[in-house]
């Protein structure tokens, strides 16, 4: 009976060692071999008793089915095979696009089984072909995605609309303007069923689609649309007007008065106006019914450049806006303590732009001094509130008040920009650094108050050139100063134009001889032979080395061999001339702040108005 046992126990070890090499296992130590004898013992016994639910089958053959399944999940065993995922095949696609085939990654995803495809990887596609303004053919996958199945959701009209608020040329694509509509009409279907389904799904009931959508109206120049799809919307809840619509709804009537080809100027700009002061007051109703509602810095400046646009009685309204949104006071006004939290580069840039286009220079001025003085260098966010283009703006308000005689606005020029390039070397900001059109505005101003020792030293702040090392005898060319590379900026045709005037306008003939000093350095013979600069600053320039020459021989200020050089530059600035004649005049160059009879036009219509709408008002 033992000795039949012991057998019996051998070649139950046996058929385990053979089942072990069977599937790839180590061959079993002899420790494992009299752990599995005990174990077959103990299975044996157990198989007398298959009856009970416990014991069938026994711990041991459990234990092994669990190894022998890690080791195929860890590639050891028959490796299994993996189903595309939705995930995966979006990176394909994108892939395959920026490879530049578009048409393959169509092809990938039309062909692969449905369960791989869903919404999102539809999506994928078509922003993929708006990125490489295939519009038609998006247009086209999103009505072959509902072919499929596949609902779109609020993403898939948010990136639809969006890539198609990006065409500036509309003529051009008339058909996708009613492709446009056609996704308003189903984003619109879309709505009503997630307010029927899913009352509480935030994520689908949003308003950036018609954001994008009202953009793309504007641009259009279907302005009444606009106001259509506005009263259509919800007055209350989720989908009531937020700041996106009203931003979108100021940026479009911004553009009107540009696109507007019926009616003149004047109407143009007062309906433009109207406009935005109808959106003002519509928006505040929603404020007052939504608590949550709050303004951006965004909405501001917007709302600002649209009453830019509008006649000068509304323009006084962004005034309000200004001095209770951004806390930006007038003379005689209280000033507030601290700046407010809307103010930041975009909305002190649409106020400059206000002062500046109502030609009320000197309070373009004013706000800026305000700011630039409430400054607090030590908070970083602060450090980017004024910029490149702000300075600009005010050099170009310096330009405009010297046009009227105001002979201290050079000086106050050339402070904003030193304390430009001051601020931008102790923080390094490099937006803060002047720029050469900035520089223009400057000696502009130089040149309109007849300030040449001031249009020298922002000479030699621009260039980097010792200007102010003249000696009336000519005989050393001027020294450069070393800065750090792109401070020295090169001296072109326009510097040298606004040099030369500026020495003329003062009528002194030592400054006379400075600037062609300062010309002969900067080669005025290659300056004159430049085509590709404007026409109009070339002839600036001939006229006054001609007008200098002429000018220095009277007064017998040349020398044998000046009069040998600058009669070759004569010459050419005479050719010059006679090519650059009839050429237009920038507009920076007009009269910037207007005659007297201008601005008492404004005021009497500003005082027409406001009497007309006070007789409506009593009538």
């Amino acid at each position: 009976m033992i000795s039949s046992q012991g057998r019996k126990t051998a070649r139950t070890v046996t058929l385990k060692l053979n089942w072990w090499r069977s599937i790839n296992y180590p061959a079993p130590t002899i420790d494992s071999i009299s752990e599995r004898t005990s174990l077959g013992r103990t299975s044996e016994r157990h198989s007398t008793h298959q009856g009970h639910p416990d014991k069938a089958g026994g711990p041991s053959n459990f234990r092994f089915r669990a190894q022998l399944d890690r080791r195929r999940g860890n590639g050891e065993g028959t490796q299994q095979k993996h189903l595309l995922k939705p995930y995966d095949l979006s990176i394909q696609l994108k892939r395959l696009c920026s490879e530049g085939d578009l048409d393959g990654a169509i092809e990938r995803l039309k062909s692969t089984p449905r369960d791989a495809q869903s919404t999102a990887v539809w999506n994928t596609m078509m922003s993929e072909c708006l990125s490489a303004e295939r519009y038609q053919l998006s247009y086209d996958l999103f009505i072959d995605m509902k072919r499929r199945g596949f609902s779109p959701n609020n993403i898939t009209f948010a990136t639809m609309l969006n890539g198609i608020s990006l065409i500036k040329d509309w003529p051009k694509y008339r058909k996708q303007l009613q492709n446009a509509h056609s996704l308003y009409e189903s984003y619109l279907k879309h709505l009503e069923s997630v307010k029927f389904h899913e009352a509480d799904n935030s994520k689908e009931l949003s308003l950036h689609p018609l954001a994008a959508y009202i953009q793309i109206l504007g641009d259009a120049g279907d302005y009444n649309k606009i106001f259509d799809v506005y009263f259509a919307m919800d007055q209350e809840g989720p989908l009531a007007p937020n700041r996106f619509i009203f931003t979108a709804m100021f940026k479009a009537i911004s553009t009107r008065h540009k696109r507007s080809v019926t009616g003149g100027e004047i109407s143009t700009r007062s309906d433009a106006a109207s406009d935005a002061k109808h959106v003002w007051m519509q928006m505040e109703k929603v404020m007052q019914k939504n608590p949550d509602f709050f303004l951006d810095p965004g909405l501001i400046a917007t709302a600002i450049r649209a009453f830019t646009r509008g006649s000068p009685n509304d323009q006084t309204f962004a005034f309000t806006i200004i001095h209770d949104q951004l806390g930006l006071s007038k003379p005689g006004e209280d000033m507030p303590k601290r700046l407010s939290n809307n103010l930041n580069a975009w909305t002190l840039d649409a106020t400059l732009q206000l002062c500046n286009s109502m030609q009320k220079h000197r309070l373009a001025v004013h706000f800026m001094r305000q700011v630039m003085d409430k400054i607090n260098w030590d908070k970083v966010w602060m450090r980017y509130l004024i910029d490149a283009h702000h300075i600009h703006k005010l050099l170009r308000a310096y330009a405009g008040l010297a046009s009227l005689g105001s002979l201290n606005e050079s000086n106050e020029a050339l402070e904003a920009l030193e304390w430009s390039v001051q601020n931008d070397v102790i923080y390094r900001l490099p937006k803060l650094t002047p720029t050469a059109q900035s520089y223009h505005l400057a000696l502009m101003t130089c040149c309109r108050s007849a300030d040449w020792p001031t249009a020298v030293r922002v000479y030699e702040l621009m260039t980097g050139v010792e200007a102010s090392q003249f000696e009336p005898s000519g005989n050393r060319s001027p020294t450069v100063r070393k800065r750090s590379e792109g401070k020295n900026l090169p001296t072109d045709v326009e510097t040298m134009s606004f040099l030369l005037r500026t020495a003329l306008a003062a009528n002194n003939v030592t400054h006379i001889q400075h600037a062609m000093w300062l010309a002969d350095f900067a080669c005025v013979d290659a300056l004159l032979s430049d085509t590709h600069t404007a026409a109009f600053y070339r002839s600036k320039l001939a006229s006054s080395v001609m007008e200098a020459t002429k000018r220095l021989q009277e007064a017998g200020a040349f020398t044998q061999e000046q009069e040998k050089t600058w009669s070759s530059h004569r010459s050419l600035a005479r050719q010059v001339l006679k090519s650059t004649k009839g050429g237009p005049t920038p507009g920076v160059e007009e009269e910037m702040l207007g005659n007297n009879r201008r601005l008492v036009e404004m005021d009497n219509y500003v005082a027409f108005e406001m009497a007309s709408r006070s007789t409506k008002s009593r009538t």
